[in-house]
């Protein structure tokens, strides 16, 4: 009886370390976005030019919902990005995008600010938007209807 009740002890330290590594992993992708998905670059919008894009699908919307795809490809260096949805808290994405770097994102009323407009291309359900002027911040805003 002793020995079953140690082992029952032992058995929950395990399972609780287990789950504090577990955690640990979880949040340390969380912190520094290495939990981001990649995809094939044949799936993007991007130049034909572009090398090592990268695509995160942020707020995949489920097959069969409406919605609309922006995708966001950065030219320069860094681009500083914002995305939002239609909600005053639904933020999708704010930070900086590597060069050659693309992200996609889906949902309805999408807005996108960027920066310095000449330094993405920015694609909204299929059909490039014309590049703003270097130095001018820009806003794209997706159809509440596709």
């Amino acid at each position: 009886m002793g020995l079953a009740r140690i082992a029952i002890a032992v058995l929950a330290v395990l399972v609780a370390f287990g789950l504090l590594i577990i955690g640990g992993i979880a949040l340390w992708g969380a912190l520094t976005g290495k939990g981001d998905t990649k995809q094939s670059s044949a799936a993007t919008s991007a130049p034909s030019g572009a090398t090592d894009t990268k695509q995160t699908d942020r707020a995949s919307a489920p097959a069969g919902q409406d919605g609309n795809t922006i995708a966001v490809h950065c030219l320069a260096v860094q681009c500083q990005v914002f995305v939002a949805g239609p909600g005053a808290n639904d933020v999708q994405f704010n930070g900086n995008l590597s060069q050659n770097e693309t992200r996609i994102f889906n949902g309805t009323r999408l807005t996108v600010a960027v920066q310095d407009a000449s330094t993405v291309d920015v694609t909204i359900n299929g059909r490039q938007q014309t590049k703003g002027k270097r130095g001018v911040p820009a806003t794209y805003e997706a159809p509440s209807q596709p």
